[in-house]
């Protein structure tokens, strides 16, 4: 009797295959998964919690992006994921596709760049920590929004719009406990609440300043309102919706906002207030020259 060798590889059964999709695409994204292989032991996919064993190979044109997960001096080996930890566009999407996929699944994936794609195999060999926001507490919760809020930092200089995720992603953590004046200090902890209250104000200015680089001005406004709320609000916060302000032209209300610190003592401020009453001397003059061609 014929006897099979051990060491030839099987096609998964057809079954198998039509638990997942030949093809996932994303197009807003540009993010592509083809299927190459499925082997159904789990049908668990990862949460933004998780931890993911997973072996990169066949990577092509990634050129000079930037990435730390797709490695083309370590081709094929064994590496883990944990999920929101990426600091790089390229990372982003890695995880954006892995998301997606399930244990022992096998996928060709292409990100779609502006100049170019970037194509490599994924294989997720195992999941671990598969938990979901909503089973955190709030000192939980606040520990990651601290760790999403350091990413967002680190690459914020040089990827503006992956830390303005990042950011979003800590906010929505702790605004998960909203509202937070009605948190209970018996069961959360007071110093639990207060960090939670003193971080989310941080993740707004981080968030303003994405959007200033954006050039999203009237978002920042919004973003910016509480500010007119507090009583001593901070330098940084002043001299963020004195900006959007003066983007906008709204230059009597720039004025006013910076004139509620010493702006004076503060470089950025006292140079945009520089500028604002330039701009506002230049505005009036117009004006003036209207008014003087319409009845002169």
């Amino acid at each position: 009797m014929d006897v099979e060798p051990t060491n030839v590889s099987r096609s998964p059964p057809r079954d198998e295959l039509a638990l997942v999709p030949s093809v996932w695409v994303d197009d807003g994204k540009g993010l592509r998964k083809e299927l190459i292989s499925f082997s159904c032991k789990s049908m668990k996919k990862p949460s933004e919690l998780s931890r993911c064993l997973v072996k990169i190979g066949d990577v092509s044109d990634l050129g000079t992006r930037e990435s730390n997960f797709l490695k083309l001096d370590e081709p094929g080996n064994e590496q883990w994921i944990s999920m929101g930890s990426s600091v790089t566009p390229i990372d982003y999407y890695v995880e954006q596709i892995l998301a997606q996929m399930f244990t022992n699944e096998r996928s060709r994936c292409t990100i779609s760049c502006k100049s170019g794609s970037v194509s490599f195999v994924l294989e997720l060999l195992r999941i671990e920590d598969n938990e979901y926001y909503f089973t955190r507490s709030s000192a939980q919760m606040l520990t990651l929004a601290k760790q999403y809020k350091e990413n967002g930092v680190k690459c914020f200089a040089k990827y503006p719009l992956l830390a303005h995720q990042f950011f979003n992603r800590a906010a929505k953590c702790l605004l998960s406990f909203a509202p937070l004046e009605y948190l209970d200090p018996a069961i959360e902890g007071a110093d639990t609440i207060a960090s939670i209250q003193s971080l989310l104000e941080t993740l707004n200015l981080n968030i303003a300043a994405c959007l200033l680089k954006q050039n999203r001005f009237d978002d920042a406004l919004h973003m910016l309102e509480y500010v007119d709320r507090q009583n001593n609000p901070s330098p940084k916060a002043i001299y963020r919706k004195a900006l959007a302000q003066f983007h906008v032209k709204q230059y009597t209300e720039a004025v006013k906002t910076l004139q509620r610190i010493d702006y004076a003592t503060n470089k950025e401020c006292s140079t945009l207030y520089a500028n604002i009453v330039t701009n506002l001397e230049k505005e009036k003059e117009k004006y003036n020259s209207m008014v003087r061609k319409m009845f002169g």
